[in-house]
């Protein structure tokens, strides 16, 4: 992967940190991981650095499904909205 994931629970709320480079090779292992974290996860995009076409695809279906996002880079919030 060149990506790292790293989870953190607050006040119920599980938060999924990506840091690296988000490819569309990390995107099946990214999404398995999410899958395992229990209720409504929530993430992290601070620390990511670029995501290719298929990443931000998929970021776009998990906000779309509800999942939330917390502390996310100029950049990657340009890439999500275009």
């Amino acid at each position: 992967m060149t990506i790292r994931v790293s989870t953190n629970s607050e006040a119920g709320v599980t938060f999924v940190k990506v840091d690296g480079w988000f490819k569309a090779e990390d995107v099946e292992e990214f999404v398995r991981l999410l899958n395992q974290v229990n209720g409504q996860p929530a993430l992290d995009l601070s620390e990511l650095q670029s995501a290719d076409r298929s990443a931000v695809e998929v970021l776009r279906e998990l906000i779309a499904s509800g999942v939330s996002l917390r502390r996310v880079s100029p950049y990657i919030e340009l890439l999500l909205k275009t």
